[in-house]
């Protein structure tokens, strides 16, 4: 709370110099001299440096030894441009390489970094640590980049951590442990497997996926009645009490006006939101009359039934119904085909709105949709999580409903619609790259030949912008920002961003050109449902 540093993160994550019983002593012998009350920001300061090494002593650089120089992929982009800026794409694997010391293994009370035995590829700047969805991407371009040694290494620490927790944590972090984050593991698993065609790896593995999938649905699940029938979702919910300690005086202060009891309801609720990976995004903010219209205060994730978790969950299900066929488990697989019929008929009935011909979130609260447009609004589309007869015409039905809502803006001369937001702040126009990817893979796979229209343009407009804006600062980055905001500086690096360029590169690399015709500004392509909506029209 004295704000010694200008990120709460920073403190957390720096190493005791000495056992933490001898450092507690020490504490109490300071405030007891002089009450806590009463200490300067010098004292605390002279304490700090007494007691505590600076942040990232844990991780030490690593050169992945799978990284070559000439990927398959760069041949398949055809812009001589692109191609250069895809190779230094692939090269930025190596600055981002970690490896964690052994100490922190002989020594974890010294450390607040969750020890995993295998070199990593970081997100990059103020996440020094691994992450759990990050790394999805980050595979999915180091696959691309054809380092499956490091993939499969990234994915045997995600099993160490089912073996040791029951499940992953959001990140590499001991704050972390009690929350986990968007359930990709599986995923991860089948892009490897497709890559390499590892069997082996995968049937020593698929008791750990079994059993990850099972943490979900034992404790992130809950009972919704629609129409009459009964369905099994998921949700985001941590039970966690007290302020998240990578945001302790951020959350103390929002919660200051409040009860103790709504205190520590909003705390619990911060730290699901931050399970969810969108935090924080105004889809959680649910007002006293239960209205989708609140502030950060507001914040209710448990409360809100969320269409892109259910549609990963469908998307697992699939995975490892065909894993365990493979595998010659067959009642294994007709529990998870079982369950994958269950989520589309749950997803049809509980998300999906007829009227308007698209998904939504669903509020326990007011037991009725959210009816607001979000990234997450197209996830049943990426994931397929669909009845065989339904694609094609849900489909057109969701490019109907974007038709409209874009007349919308237009008519109320919103051309950036903050609201709207796709990524990770609230009523700031930020947005994650990952998340225009699932609508770009969604659109593309709807059997619609203007989806895939625009699934197209909007690789070309992310792919120009992120190139030019590379080209100016040398660097990539977490997210895109139009109003600047958010609960933390835009990270530079960044492992998630290069994963998915690399992912459009390599699916249009034969389409996509530099010459920029109409180039998305740092500002206005940060806000990506505006953008993506006004191109239905361009």
């Amino acid at each position: 709370m004295a704000k010694l540093f200008n990120d709460n993160k920073h403190f957390v994550d720096m190493k005791l110099k000495i056992n933490p019983d001898v450092v507690l002593e020490a504490f109490r012998n300071l405030t007891t001299a002089s009450p806590a009350v009463d200490l300067t920001k010098e004292q605390l300061k002279l304490f700090v440096e007494m007691y505590f090494d600076a942040p990232g002593q844990e991780l030490e650089k690593w050169t992945p030894a799978d990284w070559g120089d000439h990927p398959r992929i760069l041949q398949k982009i055809f812009d001589q441009k692109l191609r250069l800026w895809a190779a230094e794409l692939h090269a930025l694997w190596k600055s981002l390489g970690r490896k964690i010391k052994v100490e922190v293994q002989s020594h974890p009370e010294l450390y607040s970094q969750i020890y995993v035995p295998k070199p990593l590829v970081v997100p990059g700047g103020r996440f020094r640590e691994y992450y759990y969805w990050d790394s999805y991407w980050i595979i999915k371009g180091l696959l691309l980049s054809e380092m499956a040694e490091t993939s499969k290494g990234m994915i045997e620490n995600f099993l160490h951590l089912i073996r040791r927790f029951g499940l992953i944590p959001n990140g590499g972090r001991v704050y972390y442990q009690r929350r986990s984050q968007p359930p990709f593991l599986v995923l991860m698993m089948e892009s490897y497997i497709n890559a390499t065609n590892d069997r082996a790896f995968l049937t020593q593995n698929i008791d750990l996926l079994d059993q990850e999938y099972e943490f979900w649905m034992r404790n992130r699940s809950t009972p919704v009645i629609v129409e009459g029938r009964t369905h099994i979702v998921n949700r985001y919910i941590v039970e966690a009490a007290g302020p998240r300690p990578e945001s302790y005086s951020k959350d103390v202060e929002v919660a200051q006006t409040l009860t103790e009891a709504a205190r520590g309801e909003l705390w619990m609720e911060l730290k699901t939101g931050a399970e969810s990976g969108w935090d924080f995004s105004s889809r959680w903010f649910v007002d006293s009359n239960g209205e989708n219209n609140g502030t950060l205060k507001d914040t209710k994730t448990k409360h809100v039934l969320p269409v892109d978790l259910n549609s990963i969950l469908c998307r697992n299900e699939r995975v490892l119904a065909s894993f365990h066929k493979q595998l010659g488990n067959s009642l294994k697989a007709k529990y998870y085909e079982d369950a994958l019929n269950r989520r589309i008929d749950a997803v049809r009935d509980v998300f999906w709105d007829k009227t308007q011909g698209i998904w939504f979130d669903y509020n326990l609260i007011n037991h009725r949709s959210n009816a607001e447009f979000y990234a997450s609004c197209l996830m049943p589309l990426w994931a397929e999580c669909l009845a065989e007869q339904e694609p094609g015409q849900m489909g057109e039905m969701v490019i109907r409903y974007l038709e409209v809502l874009l007349r919308t803006l237009v008519t109320l001369n919103i051309p950036h619609a903050g609201d709207f937001t796709c990524g990770a702040t609230s009523r700031v126009s930020e947005c994650c790259l990952p998340l225009h990817l699932f609508c770009n893979k969604g659109l593309a796979k709807s059997n619609s030949e203007q989806g895939r229209r625009i699934a197209f343009q909007q690789a070309q407009k992310w792919i120009q912008s992120n190139w030019a804006l590379y080209k100016k600062h040398r660097a990539m980055f977490e997210k895109y920002d139009v109003n600047g905001g958010g609960e933390y500086e835009v990270q530079v690096g960044f492992g998630w961003t290069n994963g998915v360029a690399l992912q459009l590169l390599d699916q249009y690399g034969d389409q996509l050109t530099s010459g920029v015709t109409r180039l998305i500004s740092f500002a206005s392509f940060a806000v990506f449902p505006a953008v993506f909506l006004l191109s239905l029209i361009r």
